[in-house]
């Protein structure tokens, strides 16, 4: 795995040792990995460091979630000449989703109380133009489409700081995010449009519930984590 400059993460640590498993083929394509609690019992970290390990792997296209039944090896989707960028890609998106959460969170909470009319049109313009592309199944355009959306609800907020924050996570995330173009499908688009669409409503409605549902429905299930 490449290395990225700093001390290296927990999750960051577990998903190299389990990558070398793979690749040497100790863990062969469709093997079914240990639970959670077993892999944070061998590594000695957390099931936290564990669960972001596994999806640094699942973004890369190394492993599989199955909805009640486990991760899985899967074959790999990206060529070898590739493999090490994604797995960096990979860490990115996995590394920001928390923060992302909690700052998108705080933008659209603020953007209920101080969102402007030119505002909340801005907010409408960047779900149609989400809506177009994936009804042209552009994934790559409409995943470009979806980051706007979120800087216009930070820029709603009205609150400089937090502007800067998204737009700061959102230029690393639009960075990685060409790993997750061919991951797409036509059923993750409609799960993320739905969220998308809620979160936009919700800051409309001033719906402080609506506005929270819809954000922890786009994090802690992220479409293309899902199983």
């Amino acid at each position: 795995m490449a290395e990225r400059p700093g001390r290296q993460r927990k999750p960051e640590m577990v998903a190299e040792a389990m990558l070398t498993r793979i690749r040497s083929g100790e863990l062969p394509v469709g093997a079914r990995l240990p639970s959670e609690r077993d892999l944070a019992t061998e590594y000695g970290v957390s099931r936290n460091a564990v669960r972001e390990a596994l999806a640094v792997l699942q973004l890369s296209g190394h492993v599989e979630t199955r909805l009640g039944d486990g991760s899985y090896v899967a074959q790999p989707t990206l060529a070898e000449d590739r493999d090490d960028k994604g797995l960096l890609a990979g860490t990115g998106i996995a590394e920001s989703l928390q923060a992302r959460e909690a700052l998108e969170l705080a933008s659209a909470l603020m953007a209920i109380r101080k969102a402007t009319r030119s505002d909340l049109l801005k907010i409408d313009a960047a779900v149609a133009e989400m809506e177009e592309h994936l009804e042209r199944e552009d994934f790559e355009s409409y995943l470009r489409a979806t980051l706007d959306l979120h800087l216009a609800i930070a820029s709603a907020s009205r609150t400089p700081l937090l502007v800067s924050l998204v737009a700061e996570l959102t230029e690393k995330h639009r960075a990685d995010q060409w790993l997750l173009h061919d991951r797409y499908t036509p059923e993750i688009g409609a799960y993320s449009l739905d969220v998308h669409r809620a979160l936009a409503q919700a800051i409309r409605d001033k719906d402080v519930a609506g506005v929270y549902e819809a954000t922890c429905r786009h994090y802690e299930e992220y479409p293309v984590l899902k199983g």
